[in-house]
């Protein structure tokens, strides 16, 4: 994983997740010859600009073109600060910021014909901090017959070429929404979302607290309250969870009102509810699309926010008995900062013209990367790409 070149790109990953928590940022030192981590950080959602956010995703909501476009102006306004108050307070100052973008629209479907929409104009975060800012990941994927996600698989299999994992193990990501990447036996990948993670889990705590909590943080006050069983049996009744491999979901298919209509649970027996849902449907996915097909899973590792909480964990690995559930950080990486990691070198095969989805997305030709909007140090990072392209670093 070293990387000893001088003329390495230093690359900022930056990711909002579904969850809608904050910014997770993670910088790079990457070439054609593999990659070292120089430093992370994170900040908190402004919360109004949050609320908006939340807002014009629900079912009910309509809102202007105007107004659509001033959260686009106002998400990159805001990324562009933080990015620039990170980068002040590091020594190693990036050259490229891989910049996700806030998800407020993902309606995958087959045949190339899926939409999703990343909002934060990169244009604004150019300006704020001076760097070359690749955004706009998942539209060539689905230009390409891909649901757009989970486009994570591809680092997650980076991931466990370096530190050596075997076949029969998953990478899980439990973020706003739950997906998994399985590496079987002759190289099969398998990789897809299960369902809600922790979408539904934050906004009944927020709730339950009288928005003091965000999250349930260790899975707590889950453990405090009891699940109704009815509705979460009624809930993994919905389609998405019996669809076939490849397919992604979001909150547009999943909104929190779905779940508070199915259930008269309050407080923490709320929050235990949402919890059980996510268990099971994950547990079911590994079921359903893995175990009864023969495979064989001996591990499962953790990562997201999610990874955090003990309820989630434990319910996971009681769910599938024999089959080891852990996190990440056993193999010594940092739990959080995996997906602005995987983005950081997305930004890099972007600069290299390379696609970010593969079969597991539904994809069938090529996809391409993510949108590069150069800065004012773009000369600077075309001499550095320029000294030794390789369409597979070895990562």
């Amino acid at each position: 994983m070293k990387n000893e070149s001088s003329e390495a790109l230093k690359i900022l990953g930056v990711m909002t997740g579904t969850s809608c928590d904050g910014i997770d940022m993670a910088c790079i030192d990457i070439n054609s010859q593999g990659w070292s981590p120089l430093w992370s950080a994170s900040a908190p959602y402004p919360a109004l600009l949050r609320k908006r956010v939340l807002e014009f995703q629900k079912p009910a909501s309509s809102h202007t073109s105007q107004a659509w476009m001033e959260l686009d102006r106002d998400l990159g306004l805001w990324y562009g600060r933080a990015i620039q108050k990170a980068v002040t307070q590091h020594s190693e100052r990036p050259d490229v910021v891989s910049n996700h973008g806030q998800t407020v629209a993902h309606f995958p479907k087959q045949a190339g014909l899926g939409t999703t929409l990343q909002l934060g104009d990169g244009a604004r975060i150019a300006t704020a901090t001076g760097l070359t800012i690749i955004t706009h990941f998942r539209e060539g994927d689905m230009a390409a017959g891909g649901q757009g996600a989970p486009l994570v698989p591809l680092f997650h299999q980076m991931i466990g070429q370096m530190i050596g994992l075997k076949s029969g193990i998953a990478i899980h990501n439990l973020g706003g929404i739950s997906n998994l990447s399985y590496f079987g036996p002759k190289n099969k990948i398998l990789a897809f979302d299960t369902g809600p993670a922790n979408i539904w889990i934050d906004a009944a705590t927020e709730q339950a607290t009288g928005g003091k909590q965000k999250f349930d943080r260790g899975g707590r006050l889950a453990q405090q309250g009891t699940a109704d069983a009815r509705a979460v049996t009624q809930i993994l009744k919905h389609p998405y969870f019996s669809h076939h491999p490849p397919k992604s979901t979001g909150r547009d298919q999943f909104p929190f009102e779905y779940f508070a209509r199915r259930t008269k649970s309050q407080g923490n027996d709320r929050i235990a509810t949402a919890t059980a849902v996510t268990i099971h449907s994950v547990v079911q996915a590994y079921q359903q699309w893995i175990l009864k097909k023969g495979l064989p899973l001996r591990k499962i590792y953790l990562c997201g926010g999610g990874s955090k909480n003990l309820t989630l964990l434990k319910g996971i690995q009681a769910g599938l008995g024999e089959t080891q559930v852990s996190t990440l950080a056993e193999v010594g990486l940092d739990v959080q900062s995996i997906e602005p990691l995987a983005f950081a070198v997305f930004g890099y095969l972007s600069l290299l013209g390379e696609p970010l989805g593969g079969p597991w997305t539904g994809a069938d030709s090529f996809g391409p990367p993510g949108h590069l909007i150069p800065g004012q140090n773009w000369m600077e990072v075309l001499r550095k790409i320029r000294t030794g392209r390789s369409p597979h670093p070895k990562l």
